[in-house]
């Protein structure tokens, strides 16, 4: 292992995509590369159909003379042509007893088969798009690099990353420091549910069921690529009128004056600036409204099979989570398009797992329909989105939109109804439930200054605000009974009845503890 741990190594995978022993492999190598940062895995996942033509070539090309042409995989080698074997010889001589991971589930696990299925999916997506030409993705990637390209897009920037580890499981916590700035400026600007301008260019493509939905990049995107699912019958493309040129009034022609009392010939550079002062400003360009989603207004509003429909479309294509804020009551502090379904591609951080949670919720999703994490301590529920094999991505989108009502009559007992924060693929889905303050109280005060985390965290990567340190941090001590949230009042024991108690009350003091214990600052909102 420390040889390993000193160079690259690296290895190539090869199966048909649809073979649960590719996808126990597939497993166990991530498993390695989250152990060991200097380990590459190439994953060929190959068309059944295909295999046999693809196993003829690699044989020829690495001399790989042991396998019949019958030979159903997987097979294993290192980039430099070094045979390891069939899939079980890769777990067992190189996860396990090189790398030291414990034993995967058997091959027959219920696990294995879901990913072999997905994993064949991918690839008839991949046939698809060779066939047909640019898809979803292709698009996406190609109106991303564009829109970079035009400075359309500012990457969110954190002054820190951390890594906090709970049950086995790491979670990210991302500094930024310009949080309760932006919530600020979001709050004035769009807290009266007006809409936000947005440059065209933005715009992907239109998915969902007659193009219900617009794909939007991201202006200042947490992640690469992170998209926003906007209903297209929402949007409104505003082009500014240009100024009308004033028109002189008419008049009659005056008499021509003689020669010597005319104006003086104009020179050329005059010339240039009287026209350059004469020409129109030019119009600005156009931009696209975004308005802020319903469900902050509308107690009808909710997430709908169209816009599951959509979601899947989406995900299917480019890979990711997506998330949704959904908050009625307190002070909004969204910019308008974070209202909207958030898609955030795979991988979201530097490790090999394509999100931080991604082994914890695996295993959780396989012990039940309905469970929770071991590492959350608030109340939430993860649900298993019920497959079936070859299901069309509209019968995956009722599957996802049955779970939805699923989880929110086991959180709220309704259909329709509170906050909460939401985040889902297309095999699970994870929610959780929110209570904002009542503008004008003290707990608002809190609001304004730790508003709820991104959807995001419920994955894994917790992205909270700097704070800056107050007493009795300053002092070396911690809030009173080694609190998250306090106020001046609490802290300096003013009594209820001072007349600066009310002042003091609302002067709230956050620990910086909430990068230690990024859990209970995610769980801070719920009831």
């Amino acid at each position: 292992l420390a040889c390993c741990l000193c160079r690259m190594v690296s290895f190539v995978i090869a199966g048909k995509a649809s073979d649960p022993s590719f996808a126990r492999a597939e497993y166990a190598a991530k498993q390695v590369q989250a152990m060991v940062p200097n380990i590459f895995v190439q994953l060929e996942m190959k068309h059944p159909d295909h295999w046999k033509s693809f196993l003829a070539t690699i044989s020829r090309l690495y001399d790989f003379s042991d396998y019949p042409d019958d030979f159903s995989g997987p097979l294993v080698w290192t980039l430099e042509g070094g045979l390891i074997g069939g899939a079980a010889d890769f777990v067992q001589k190189i996860c396990i007893e090189q790398f030291g991971i414990q034993d995967p589930p058997a091959v027959t696990d219920p696990m294995f088969k879901e990913i072999a299925a997905e994993n064949l999916k991918q690839v008839k997506l991949q046939l698809q798009r060779e066939q047909d030409g640019p898809g979803v993705a292709e698009r996406c990637a190609s109106a991303h690099a564009s829109a970079q390209e035009d400075g359309l897009i500012k990457a969110t920037t954190f002054s820190e990353k951390r890594h906090f580890f709970s049950h086995g499981a790491c979670i990210e916590v991302w500094i930024n420091s310009s949080v309760v700035e932006e919530a600020k400026t979001n709050g004035a600007a769009f807290g009266a549910g007006e809409s936000a301008p947005l440059d065209p260019r933005l715009a992907v493509c239109k998915v969902g069921q007659e193009e219900s939905h617009t794909v939007l990049l991201h202006p200042t995107p947490l992640f690469p690529k992170q998209m926003a699912l906007v209903p297209s019958r929402f949007l409104v493309e505003a082009t500014p009128e240009a100024p009308a040129e004033e028109v002189a009034p008419e008049a009659e022609a005056p008499v021509s004056a003689p020669v010597s009392e005319q104006a003086p010939p104009v020179s050329a550079p005059e010339m240039e600036v009287q026209e350059d002062q004469a020409a129109p400003a030019p119009a600005a360009p156009p931009s696209l409204l975004v308005p802020p989603h319903r469900f902050r207004s509308d107690a009808q509003e909710d997430l709908s099979l169209s816009d599951f429909t959509a979601a899947v479309e989406l995900l299917s294509q480019v890979g990711g989570v997506a998330v949704w804020s959904a908050i009625r009551g307190g002070s909004e502090f969204r910019h308008p398009l974070e209202t909207h379904l958030q898609v955030l591609p795979f991988p979201q951080t530097g490790s090999p797992l394509r999100y931080p949670l991604e082994f914890l919720i695996d295993r959780c999703v396989r012990e039940g329909p309905i469970s929770t994490l071991p590492c959350f301590p608030f109340e939430h529920f993860l649900l298993a989105v019920p497959q079936s094999d070859g299901a069309k991505p509209a019968e995956m989108a009722k599957s996802i939109a049955t779970t939805y009502d699923s989880a929110l009559t086991k959180l709220q007992g309704i259909r329709q109804g509170a906050s909460r924060l939401l985040c889902f693929t297309t095999t699970w889905m994870l929610v959780m439930p929110l209570t904002p303050p009542e503008p004008g109280t003290p707990e608002h005060e809190v609001w304004l200054k730790l508003p709820p985390l991104h959807p995001c965290a419920l994955c894994g990567i917790a992205i909270c605000p700097e704070i800056d340190q107050t007493f009795p941090e300053t002092a070396g001590g911690q809030l009173r009974q080694q609190r998250l949230v306090s106020s001046r009042a609490e802290e300096e024991g003013i009594p209820e009845d001072a007349p600066e108690y009310s002042l003091a009350r609302n002067e709230v003091r956050i620990s910086r503890q909430i990068y230690d214990r990024p859990l209970e600052t995610l769980g801070f909102w719920v009831k």
